[in-house]
């Protein structure tokens, strides 16, 4: 009886040992492939985090990687902060506010990437196609390195807030990029960077006369477009009007349902102009005449919005 005690407590401390190893070489391959140490998780006690990883050559190009513990990942949850081009942290995704959904995606092993981008005025900066593009390297970033991370090929689904979320929908409907993403969410989303097109939105809005009325919005116009837009830009830049039935389903939530972009004193309400609930209905519009599947908080939450794209 006591050898078998014996056999049997050697045999527990083998099996620890290799688990450990196994945890141990896969910690270190990663590090290797990403090129920056292990960290403490933000989600206490879960994952494998990955902070201040390179994605490219630009000063703002690092993104964050939290991986499930378990090795059967079962996709890849991309997020762009929000931040109106100017400002933020790859760290929102993590806050408070987004806890229920982190939690609910890491348990169903779904690896999460929160990405900066370039700001406006970040110094060689070509305005908001300078963060858009960064979208993309983002993409093709985890989309090289899905072996080295056990990630399932084409299991991707890009989200943002605000500016984020206009960083996932220009990716999101993209031709070069939407067969790899199987679903994208929008939250306190525009409906295009033509914002010419917001004359469609907002009943009486004039750019134009925006940005001769308002000199602090000229310099942030001259700055958004890195000078004076051509029409090639502007319609680089639409991407509403790139949306077609090919593209992977959209999810929308605007909470602000504002409607009048000038208050009862006559200025300007920026909250309304950015985050209106008309931005997610002129989407949703688009949408339906496209066949392009969507969805939003009033049918369900975003987490499961997510889990059911990559299943």
């Amino acid at each position: 009886m006591k050898k078998h005690l014996i056999l049997l407590l050697l045999f527990s401390l083998l099996s620890c040992s290799k688990g450990q190893v196994s945890d141990t070489g896969r910690i270190t391959a990663l590090e290797q492939a990403l090129g920056v140490t292990v960290s403490d998780s933000p989600v206490v006690g879960k994952g494998l985090f990955f902070e201040g990883v390179t994605y490219g050559s630009a000063s703002r190009n690092q993104l964050d990687i939290l991986l499930p513990s378990e090795q059967a990942i079962s996709g890849v949850f991309i997020f762009f902060h929000p931040g109106s081009f100017l400002d933020g942290d790859k760290s929102f995704v993590f806050d408070a506010s987004f806890e229920a959904t982190v939690q609910s995606l890491l348990e169903a092993n779904v690896a999460m990437v929160s990405a900066n981008y370039t700001f406006l005025t970040t110094p060689g900066s070509e305005g908001v196609l300078s963060a858009l593009e960064d979208g993309a390297e983002v993409v093709s970033f985890i989309k090289n390195l899905a072996p080295s991370l056990l990630l399932p090929p084409n299991k991707i689904v890009l989200a943002g807030a605000s500016a984020g979320a206009g960083i996932a929908q220009w990716n999101g409907f993209r031709n070069t990029s939407n067969s790899d993403v199987q679903g994208v969410v929008a939250l306190e989303a525009q409906s295009s960077y033509n914002l010419y097109s917001w004359e469609r939105v907002f009943p009486g809005f004039s750019v134009d006369e925006i940005r001769q009325q308002y000199p602090v919005l000229e310099t942030v116009y001259n700055q958004f477009y890195g000078g004076n837009p051509t029409e090639e830009l502007l319609e680089r830049l639409d991407y509403r009007a790139a949306i077609d039935g090919n593209d992977p389903p959209l999810y929308l939530y605007n909470q602000n349902s504002g409607q009048e972009v000038f208050n009862a004193e006559g200025a300007l309400d920026l909250d309304v102009l950015f985050h209106s609930f008309r931005h997610t209905d002129y989407l949703r519009l688009k949408a339906i005449e496209e066949g392009l599947e969507f969805s939003g908080a009033y049918q369900e939450a975003p987490d499961a919005f997510v889990l059911r794209m990559l299943r």
